[in-house]
């Protein structure tokens, strides 16, 4: 992958996860307490999101 493609996808990763953090969550949080999400499912997108965001460089440093 070349440093180009490195950087979008980092930039990328971090633009959806300040937007997830700032916007999305917030509201979900709401809607938990307003009783129209459980909250197992705001944890389950946490996870799912988090293992989204996992930068490749991470995983690699993992596997060694």
């Amino acid at each position: 992958m070349t440093t180009t493609a490195e950087s979008t996808g980092l930039d990328s990763r971090t633009e959806l996860r300040a937007w997830y953090l700032g916007r999305l969550r917030p509201r979900l949080e709401e809607a938990v307490i307003a009783g129209i999400v459980e909250p197992g499912s705001l944890d389950e997108l946490d996870y799912q999101l988090a293992e989204l965001l996992i930068s490749p460089d991470d995983v690699r440093e993992d596997s060694t």
